[in-house]
């Protein structure tokens, strides 16, 4: 007889600790008829989860707030910049509350009271308008981004020869592209320009003339005028022998004409924008 109680004892314990290992978190859970203390161990453990949770809403809050007022107030692309990234910065941690919240809420090992899980559910409704108060104000800076975005810098003028290195007595066009304004002023110390040939279709101008047959060899200047901008553009007399060129006419100036911007002027794709006329 005693043999088979010290059997059955075994296979007690046997039981009770299989139970243990196959449903931990149900017998860490504060089960029904517990003692108070337990009962109140375990409240005073939610509520202390909870106070950290709502600590996190309040700031929440509080940053979104002043997010939203940061972007009001934004009167640069920079400040307005900045406020988005503090807006950004919200969202992503009330993403992340609510991801913590909702694993709290779903921790089976707890024992939530009808009030505690109220207080949950209010803490997280806190955070996701949090959210949404940040969503709203990343939209009013990306907005006052583009509204504050600086007017490009107008147009320059430019000026080139063509072509750039020539011999003595050859026929080389100074063409100027001007934006805004009237070109004048075609000019050069090497350059025997003819007023005749001057040619003009849209923003370029342009006039030929000749290589002076004293101009030394080497890098000279030419000028004009776009509106009250003074340009000036260098091309070279080459040590070539002298050659005869008839005068040029406005149509040969026309042919002769390309330019060739250095970046600063472009077509509406971007490309660099070249004149041949």
């Amino acid at each position: 007889m005693k043999r088979s109680l010290g059997v059955l004892s075994r296979a007690v314990l046997v039981s009770v600790s299989a139970a243990v290992l196959v449903a931990p978190a149900a017998l860490a859970a504060t089960p029904p008829g517990a003692p108070a203390a337990e009962q109140q161990q375990n409240k005073e453990t939610l509520q202390e989860r909870l106070d950290a949770f709502i600590k996190r809403a309040d700031q929440l809050e509080k940053d979104a707030a002043e997010a939203t007022t940061a972007v009001a107030k934004a009167k640069t692309q920079d400040e307005a910049k900045k406020a988005k990234q503090a807006a950004v910065k919200v969202k992503s941690e009330a993403a992340t509350m609510r991801q913590d919240m909702q694993a709290f809420l779903d921790d089976k090992s707890l024992e939530w009271t009808t009030d505690l899980r109220v207080k949950a559910a209010q803490t997280l409704s806190r955070s996701d308008r949090a959210a949404e108060s940040a969503e709203k104000a990343i939209a009013a800076a990306d907005k006052k981004i583009k509204d504050l975005e600086p007017a490009p810098a107008p147009a320059k003028g430019e000026i080139a020869v063509e072509p750039s290195s020539a011999a003595r007595g050859s026929l080389v066009v100074i063409v100027v592209f001007c934006p805004e304004g009237k070109v004048s002023g075609f000019a050069s110390e090497a350059i025997d320009l003819v007023s005749g040939s001057r040619y003009d279709e849209d923003n370029v101008s342009a006039m030929g003339g000749f290589v002076k047959k004293d101009a030394t060899v080497g890098q000279h200047t030419a000028t004009a005028t776009c509106g009250t901008d003074k340009l000036t553009a260098t091309f070279t007399v080459t040590p070539d022998a002298p050659v005869q060129a008839k005068p040029p006419t406005a149509d040969d100036v026309r042919r002769k004409t390309v330019l060739k911007p250095k970046g600063k002027i472009e077509t509406g794709g971007g490309a660099t924008a070249q004149f041949s006329i």
